[in-house]
């Protein structure tokens, strides 16, 4: 994963990877304490995805203050939001905003097996 985040999307695949790591971290263990620890894990969850993702954004997305500053507002309340959101359309969402869905398709072409005979021999 580059340092810059030439690709266009809206998030820099390491917002999208902070977001959904945090949010699968604070809730997915939730039920162990019975949901007591909701409102405090919501509250950290806010903070550290809105803090992280702002920094993300204005280091390696290179946006400016103010953009940055909204998209960590937005993370935290994704994150804060005591559901978790992997396999639902806000997860989706994350997903595509931060181009990871692409991350997976892609393959080097050298490891890929030649389209034609004539690419056999190079």
């Amino acid at each position: 994963m580059a340092l810059s985040d030439d690709s266009g999307t809206v998030l820099h695949p390491a917002s999208g990877i902070l977001i959904l790591g945090l949010d699968w971290l604070f809730f997915a263990e939730n039920a162990v304490t019975l949901g007591l620890s909701t409102p405090l894990l919501a509250g950290v969850g806010f903070g550290v995805a809105g803090i992280g993702t702002g920094l993300l954004q204005r280091r390696l997305g290179r946006d400016g203050f103010a953009a940055a500053l909204l998209k960590g507002l937005l993370a935290g309340v994704v994150v804060g939001i005591p559901l978790p959101i992997a396999g639902t359309a806000v997860g989706g969402g994350i997903l595509a905003l931060s181009g990871l869905n692409n991350l997976w398709g892609r393959s080097d072409p050298e490891d890929s097996p030649p389209s034609s005979p004539t690419d056999r021999g190079r």
